[in-house]
This record gives structure tokens, sequence and C-alpha cells, in this order.
């Protein structure tokens, strides 16, 4: 039988960990039924290395930009270094790019600094933004409403703004971010057994702002912690979805890939005849 289609919306292939097993593991994706895979950038490095990987193979998609725990290394030219790979073909993001005041790597001004350049960026070129949110679930607000308010293009054409990448709150803020118009991303760890708030969080939110994720190679499922995570591994989080709904695996397959083709697919994705 042939699986069905899921979409990994948030990894790191270009990761020194797995980095030389790239084409290993999105053979096993494929295996696995994915279609798409979106490898995000965390500086301007690995942006241009998201985009390499991209080209090599058709699944692979890319997001470019620099991460809070990077924020310190951005710079007066870093917005132009930016546009130049953002404005690539496999390009359908920028990110990954947010606020991180749990480990605050970054002063917390040179993050902001550096999300509002990106977050500009983003709705000058009309795509869709990966955001990070750690510990600052509700200091990151007010920039997401700035943008939300600027981002024309994306609203013109019915698509999401963006995606709460791993979401980590609770569900009022949730529920927050999907009324600004940003999907919630669910990661493998939805099946660890303390994590009842991502539970919650897939059971209340509706079907149609949720995705799924693996932020390989971080973050495995359950059954596989103390490894590797890897793009295949997405049927986890997908799975926990399903479970906490009460619906099957099939209906939270095709209705979370659905949702990332409305968000990150141009015409040429595998995503963008997925509309169930």
């Amino acid at each position: 039988m042939t699986p069905p289609p899921l979409a990994d919306t948030h990894c790191h292939l270009q990761d020194p960990k797995i980095a030389a097993r790239a084409e290993t593991l999105v053979a096993r994706a494929r295996e696995a039924g994915v279609t798409f895979i979106l490898v995000c950038g965390y500086d301007l490095p690995s942006s241009e290395q998201a985009l390499r990987l991209a080209e090599r193979f058709p699944e692979v998609w890319a997001a470019v930009g620099i991460h809070p725990h990077d924020a310190r290394t951005f710079g007066p030219g870093s917005v132009a270094e930016l546009e130049g790979l953002a404005r690539h073909e496999k390009c359908v993001a920028i990110g990954e790019i947010g606020l991180d005041f749990y480990r605050e790597l970054s002063p917390r001004a040179v993050q902001r600094e550096a999300l509002e350049a990106q977050l500009q960026l983003a709705t000058e070129l009309g795509l869709p933004v990966s955001i990070h949110s750690r510990g600052a679930e509700d200091a990151i607000g007010a920039h997401l409403e700035r943008y939300a308010v600027a981002a024309n293009a994306l609203r013109a054409q019915g698509r999401p703004l963006g995606v709460m990448h791993c979401f980590g709150g609770d569900v009022a803020q949730a529920e927050r971010y999907a009324e600004l118009g940003f999907l919630i991303s669910i990661a493998c760890t939805i099946g660890y057994p303390k994590n009842e708030r991502a539970r919650d969080v897939a059971r209340r939110l509706p079907l149609d702002v949720l995705v799924a994720e693996t932020d390989a190679p971080y973050l495995p499922p359950q059954w596989a912690r103390g490894q590797l995570n890897e793009p295949a591994n997405v049927r986890a989080a997908v799975e926990g979805i399903a479970e906490a709904r009460g619906i099957s695996f099939a209906d939270a397959a095709a209705r979370t890939t659905a949702n990332a083709g409305r968000l990150f697919a141009p015409a040429e994705t595998p995503l963008a005849a997925r509309e169930p």
C-alpha cells in the first residue's frame, strides 16, 4: 500500500550531525511517504547549504534566515545577503527566525532587531516565515502583529503568513497566533509522556491550522530518544496529532500535508496539488 503523503515542515539536513548522510535520509523519507521536506537555515552559511540541498533533491525546499541564537552575527549587510538567497527558485520561506529568551545566546535587543529586519524582508518578498519562539511566546506577539498587518501579498493569495515552528506554548497562545494567520507546527515530541501541552494544542486547535515537523536532527520521537532524528520520522508527529484528535492517521496526514501546501507551495512543489 502506498503511504499517505507527508510533509516535514522544518528540519536541518545541513546540520553537521547528519549532513554527510543527507542522500540516505532523503531516500528513507521518500520511502516513508514524505513528499516535501523544508530545510531551514539558521545563519547565512547554513541558509546557503539549505539551498544546495534543495538543488540536489526534488522533494527538498529551503528557508533562509538567521536564528535568534545567531542574531549576534547579524550585521549591516545581512539583509542584502539573505535577500540574494531568498530569491532562489527553491526558497519558499524566511526562517528560522524569532526570539529565544530561554537560552538567550544573543542579547534580547539584538534578537529583536534581527527579527524585525527579517520580517520586513519576508514582507517585501511575499514569503511566509518560520518562527522560533522559546521563552518568548508573549514577547514575540507584538512583532508578529506588525508583520501580520504588513503581509499583504500573502493575504491577497489566501495563504497563511507563517508557521510557529515546534510550538511549545499553550492553547491560548496558539489560538492568538492562529488568529493572526499563522499555522501551528507539531513536532515528534508530542509523543513524550509529559508533553500533555502539545497534545492539548493538537486536540483543541482547528485541524486546518496544524502542520507537522521533525526539527531533525533534534527532538526524535519517544521510541528513538537518544538517537538523531530524521525527516522520515515526521510520521510520529502526524500519529500524535491523529491520536490526540481521535481521527485516522490517513486523515491527519492528508490535512497536515494540505496545510503545508497552502503555506509553502509554489506551483512547482509536490504539495501544490495536495488539497484534500
